[in-house]
């Protein structure tokens, strides 16, 4: 049997959710902070987001636009590093779950 407490309490994994929480808290920063910038950015620069980019698309409409592809790109990034970090847990799982299983065998 797995003793799920014992690993959480491991150097090994508490480096781990350092590493996981430093790259996740960022973020919902970088999303909030990029809607909010097109917020402020409607409402105060007018003139440049009603100005014309490219034929009758304004940088505006770019901008909006521009913001389903970073949540996308975000998404992604996040999608990758969590791969990673699922395959650290496994490999931390095994190796205290060996440590376990050789401990009860020996009892």
């Amino acid at each position: 049997m797995v003793d799920y407490e014992m690993i959480e309490r491991t150097p090994e994994f508490q480096e781990l959710k350092r590493k996981k929480y430093r790259f996740i808290f960022p973020i919902p920063i970088v999303f909030v902070l990029y809607y909010l910038l097109f917020i402020y950015m409607s409402a105060y620069a007018k003139d440049f987001m009603s100005s014309f980019a490219v034929g009758n698309i304004t940088y505006g409409y770019l901008f909006g636009v521009s913001y389903y592809i970073v949540v996308w790109i975000l998404a992604g990034l996040y999608v990758w590093k969590a791969r990673e970090y699922d395959r650290l847990v496994q490999d931390i799982i095994d190796k205290y779950a060996s440590e376990t299983l050789t401990k009860e065998g020996d009892v």
